[in-house]
């Protein structure tokens, strides 16, 4: 029998956490612990060390010291895609700095080409690569440039917001776009005479026409490579403190596959999982959902997403004013557009608060948020209740929010959960671009919610960016852009309110305050060490470097699931799944 055996057997604790700057997240809390013992999946005892050694301490406890280091409530992922995240892993990386080095078109034709011959770009029947960005490449590469990749296999190079991409002549061949294609409902294809509606595609898809396009590539990899997607994107999230993951928006059958997954191997980080409303067609596909609030094997059917417009940055959400400079082939006046009619949201709104499900709505553009508030008060009317706080629906992103929209939020129970990261992102884009000056210094506007009294979170959309949890922090705290300048000080935030967006309040979305999101006696064994206190450093300079403040370990239900600077942590299988064709998410 091993010593941590004997000192279950013995009730005592399995670690005690000392010696270090320890943040609790609690309401209550006067006087910061000592010291922090778990025993199993729980923690028993947060307190004094003295205390702590002599009722907890046994034959087996290990003595974690912190050695001046900060320990935290693990951090929730309030939206995310963390089976995008694995699969970004894998593709071509066409991101730009900080997190990749593509800067030009030539460079993303140069990491896709690099890819096709690696042994997954050999294996897949597509030629694949995710995250670049317009808006600092020089604009979106055409079926021309991605023909210098090939002109024999399909090409998709997709945007960093994904909800749009760009194609070869063999992709629009494959997907029957051509010359005669009409754009589809709530989508576009780029054109090379931008003045006319039809004609030779460019190679550029929006929305519903980039769809078919993302489907048919990621079916095509290999299914040696695409069952490890999941291992992968938990071991990022992991790396960057998370204990608990989203899967937002997926489509029924990657549901059952996650599930398949579920009862066979489990699942080593809690995952909440959202069906796309969309894929509900009829009452009895809506009666036969098994939402729960509570986990089995480490995952659950969380609720349902509804996707409403598409992306700012992309310039395809839809706004109430029109876009400082239309993209290409569109004229003054234009304003982006929606997905779905009121009809449609009113009704998927509805269905879900019938049942009491959770909804979590993407919204980027305030026209969007409108018509997802109208929704709600409409469900809300028709069931006759007076607002949806019990519920707790979420506004994904609310990137242009107004004022009298964030009021609305609170008078009806709306949970604002922010991308904040567009502030550095994309920052500079929205001022010059996007939106113009005035407007650009409201995006998410989290300063407002605070004084609505709203808990917002706040998420990183992975894999639109990494899952760096230090760069939610710092971007709700500095607001700092690419080129240095800060965008809406005004909307800044002490270090304490972004870290309860990503613990209490994170906990709070998920009805799960009872077990996350605080540092308790009872409460689930979800811990977080960091190499410094953010608490403790300067504002608003803090965290300018998101290299400031490191994750060194992440335990997750009492395990370790990530160390820095030990070696890779032995992987037992699980989480390893054919989902033979991933869901598209939408960010």
């Amino acid at each position: 029998m091993s010593d941590s055996d004997t000192s279950a057997l013995l009730g005592k604790a399995d670690r005690i956490f000392f010696n270090g700057s320890i943040v609790t997240m609690a309401e209550t809390e006067v006087t910061p612990p000592e010291a922090v013992a778990v025993r199993g999946e729980k923690i028993v005892f947060v307190g004094d060390l003295a205390e702590a050694k002599a009722k907890w301490q046994g034959i087996g406890t290990r003595m974690r010291d912190l050695a001046g280091a900060c320990l935290l409530p693990g951090f929730i992922d309030a939206h995310g895609h963390i089976g995008g995240v694995g699969l970004q892993a894998m593709l071509a990386n066409l991101l730009a700095e900080p997190d990749g080095d593509v800067a030009s078109i030539g460079d993303v034709v140069d990491k896709l080409s690099a890819w096709a011959d690696t042994d997954i770009g050999k294996r897949s029947e597509w030629i694949i690569g995710m995250g670049y960005d317009d808006s600092l490449i020089g604009g979106h590469p055409t079926r021309q440039d991605l023909n210098r990749v090939s002109t024999e296999r399909p090409v998709l190079a997709v945007h960093q917001s994904a909800h749009l991409g760009a194609v070869n002549d063999r992709a629009l061949e494959l997907l029957g776009y051509d010359h005669d294609t009409k754009d589809p409902d709530g989508g576009h294809l780029g054109r090379e005479d931008t003045r006319k509606e039809y004609g030779t595609p460019d190679g550029v898809l929006e929305e519903t026409a980039f769809n078919p396009a993302f489907d048919r590539a990621v079916a095509g990899i290999s299914s040696t490579d695409s069952g490890n997607v999941y291992v992968e994107g938990r071991k990022e999230y992991s790396r960057f403190g998370f204990t608990t993951a989203q899967d937002g928006g997926v489509k029924r059958d990657l549901l059952d596959a996650l599930r398949l997954l579920q009862h066979t191997t489990g699942w080593k980080i809690d995952l909440a999982v959202y069906l796309k409303a969309s894929e509900l067609k009829t009452e009895a596909d809506w009666d036969r959902l098994d939402a729960t609030r509570d986990y089995y094997r480490g995952m659950r059917l969380a609720g349902v997403k509804l996707i409403l417009d598409g992306s700012p940055q992309g310039r395809t959400a839809w706004l109430s004013e029109p876009y400082l400079k239309p993209p290409p082939g569109k004229e003054d006046g234009y304003a982006g557009y929606g997905t779905l009619t009121d009809e449609e949201a009113n009704e998927q709104v509805y269905q879900a608060f019938r049942r009491d499900l959770q909804v979590i709505a993407h919204v980027n553009g305030d026209a969007a948020i409108a018509q997802f508030i109208r929704a709600v008060q409409a469900a809300c009317d028709r069931l006759k209740e007076p607002d949806a706080a019990r519920r707790r629906p979420v506004a994904i992103h609310a990137q242009t929010a107004t004022s009298k929209q964030i009021e609305e939020f609170a008078r009806l129970g709306i949970i604002p959960s922010f991308f904040t990261m567009h502030t550095f992102y994309w920052g500079d884009w929205y001022r010059d671009v996007v939106l113009g000056e005035d407007r650009a210094q409201n995006i998410s506007p989290t300063a407002w919610a605070l004084s609505n009294g709203l808990r917002y979170t706040a998420h990183h959309d992975a894999p639109v960016a990494l899952a760096n949890s230090i760069a939610i922090l710092s971007s709700q705290v500095t607001r700092v852009t690419r080129s240095g300048k800060v965008i809406g000080d005004h909307q800044r935030v002490s270090v304490r309110a972004a870290l309860d967006s990503l613990t209490r309040n994170a906990a709070y979305q998920y009805f799960e305050e009872d077990r996350k999101g605080t540092i308790e006696t009872g409460k689930q064994a979800d811990l977080v060490v960091l190499s410094v206190n953010p608490l403790e450093l300067p504002e608003p300079e803090v965290l300018e470097s998101w290299d400031d403040v490191r994750v060194l370990e992440t335990v997750r239900r009492g395990e370790t699931r990530f160390e820095a600077g030990a070696a890779r942590l032995a992987e037992t299988g699980g989480e390893v799944v054919n989902l033979g064709a991933l869901v598209q998410y939408h960010c």
